[in-house]
């Protein structure tokens, strides 16, 4: 084996001889070079196909082709509600139109949301990804960190701009009617450009999340990191209300346009972000990748991000092989604070379970107030896309705020995840196991009550949906779909392990087996079944009232399999 160019052939142990340094970029080809001809060699051993790549590259790229369009017209179906020109016209005190609002108030929610999953990302070895071997072999003094790790910093960046330009477009074109159908009505002077410079202020302004999730993977900074991702999320959540406030406020501080007459009329409305938007957001952009490509690779904990992102290979592996009881330990330990707090006693004394579920409430109280507003976000986004009288809806949207509900109630479901966990699940306490399943879902029930009572008054004060006056149709959608992801969470909380029958290969009519996704489905079980009903509630909502009010009898029924289904896999364990 030749060694690297640049190490030079002199005896590097005779006393004259300097310190061996290779440069990085020869030494980094070199490996490359090594590692295809080990990679071919193992190939030709198993007799595989060295192509497999090329293969597989195709098959990303007709996947992307296929489904990316279709993706783009769902999310432009969900922008249509943040458009609203007949609001436009009455207003003549506003500078800005209802679409550029809507999109405003969207990216300053999906900001904070991506930033409070940026610095969570970083206990399981990301955003910026190292492994074991290269920290031993490259990281450990050999090379300068900002030298290895600025290139997949760069293609990060790169990544998410193009992912945020895609769906800030789309939410763009739908907004301001340029796309939609013969339903959509284009807001006045919106145009082809107005998307694009949504799509690049999107593009600049997700590097801030970015770097703050980077940044989160040292110790020097991790604290203001996650204070700054707390003010993002912070402004999301007060994003709806300041939305709903900004036209009285125009109103009153901005002089109304006069025509030649001197009469008040209506003002041209801003439907694009502008050029101050533009280069606040392009400012933005540049500091943060600045910061991340030539700062913060120096102050990353090398160790534990490696250690972490073991952690997260195994917990794949596992995923492979059937075990879904690792992904709880995939961020690392759960933190808990308020260690000093203890049980109730007068609680303890009458529902022991209650007591212990408040607890963990208590002892996580942050935790479970972001879940608890991100649910109520997911609760006013399905009642926002709910068909009303007037307003078409958007069955993407009904989707995406159950799906949010949905995840904003693992939080909530603590309890019965460790008591389904228990050798013998409920054995320690008196009673069968559907009372300690029910007792378990007071608090989760609670909680949820609470996220979409919020929801539901958050759309009251934005007179959205019918409400408050109406809009019983989307009220009856929401708490339906409350019930179903509680339902649904009991039902998945039951079971970590993979049935060993649904690894029975599966002959498909097109030919090879179709266990691998049958699989895959059991996985997200629970994704599925929310988004399927949640769907279906948002296609009866269209039918009626009638054919809802029919329907959402059958989605309670079902939600109560579903907890029963789960009292009974409990009761075999």
């Amino acid at each position: 084996m030749s060694a690297p160019p640049g190490t030079g052939s002199d005896d590097p142990d005779r006393p004259d001889a300097g310190p061996l340094r290779v440069p990085y970029t020869p030494w980094r080809r070199w490996l490359r070079r090594l590692r295809r001809r080990s990679a071919l060699a193992r190939a030709a051993a198993a007799g595989a196909d060295p192509g497999d790549r090329v293969y597989l590259t195709y098959g990303v790229v007709l996947l992307v082709l296929v489904y990316g369009p279709m993706l783009w017209v769902a999310l432009a179906q969900t922008g249509l509600p943040l458009g609203r020109p007949g609001e436009d016209a009455v207003l003549a005190g506003r500078w800005s139109s209802s679409a550029f609002d809507g999109l405003v108030v969207v990216g300053l929610c999906v900001g904070g949301l991506l930033s409070l999953l940026a610095v969570s990302v970083a206990r399981a070895g990301g955003p910026l990804w190292t492994s074991p071997p290269e920290v031993t072999f490259a990281l450990s003094g050999q090379f300068a960190p900002v030298t290895v790790l600025w290139r997949r910093l760069v293609l990060l960046a790169a990544g998410t701009g193009v992912v945020a330009a895609f769906g800030a477009s789309a939410l763009a074109a739908g907004a301001l009617g340029l796309v939609g159908g013969a339903d959509a009505v284009p807001a006045d002077g919106a145009g082809p450009a107005d998307v694009v410079g949504w799509a690049l202020a999107a593009a600049c302004a997700v590097q801030v999340p970015l770097t703050l999730g980077v940044a989160a993977q040292g110790p020097r900074r991790r604290t203001a990191a996650r204070q700054a991702a707390g003010v993002l999320l912070g402004l999301g959540v007060l994003a709806p209300a300041l939305e709903i406030l900004a036209p009285q406020v125009r109103a009153a501080v901005v002089p109304a346009c006069l025509d030649t007459a001197g009469s008040a009329v209506a003002c041209p409305l801003a439907t694009g972000p502008g050029v101050g938007v533009l280069t606040v957001a392009g400012t933005a952009a540049l500091v943060s990748v600045w910061l991340a490509v030539r700062v913060l690779p120096a102050e990353i904990d090398l160790d534990a991000t490696a250690a972490a992102q073991r952690t997260t290979v195994a917990t794949s592996q596992a995923l492979v092989a059937g075990e879904a009881g690792g992904l709880a330990d995939l961020l690392g330990p759960r933190r808990l604070g308020g260690r000093g707090r203890t049980l109730w006693p007068p609680l303890l004394r009458r529902a022991p379970v209650v007591a212990r579920d408040l607890l963990g409430v208590r002892r996580r109280v942050w935790t479970v107030l972001g879940a608890v507003v991100a649910g109520a976000g997911g609760t006013f986004l399905v009642l926002v896309a709910t068909p009303s009288p007037g307003v078409r809806g958007s069955a993407f949207g009904v989707v995406l705020g159950a799906a949010i509900l949905y995840a904003a109630s693992a939080s909530w479901a603590a309890g019965l995840r460790d008591m389904a966990s228990q050798p013998r699940p409920g054995g320690l306490l008196p009673g069968g196991v559907g009372r300690v399943v029910a007792a378990h879902l007071v608090v989760p029930a609670a909680l949820a009550a609470l996220a979409v009572g919020v929801g539901l008054a958050l759309a009251a004060l934005a007179h959205q949906a019918g409400l408050p006056d109406g809009g019983t149709a989307a009220a009856l959608v929401a708490v339906c779909t409350g019930v179903v992801v509680l339902a649904v969470r009991c039902w998945v909380c039951g079971a970590t392990t993979v049935p060993a029958e649904l690894f029975t290969p599966v002959s498909v009519p097109g030919g090879g087996d179709a266990s691998t996704l049958i699989v895959l489905a059991w996985f997200v079980r629970g994704w599925l079944m929310v988004v399927g009903l949640a769907w279906t509630l948002h296609r009866t909502a269209e039918a009626g009232s009638g054919v809802l009010g029919g329907v959402a009898v059958v989605v309670l029924l079902t939600a109560a399999w579903f907890v029963r289904s789960a009292v009974r896999r409990l009761a075999r364990t």
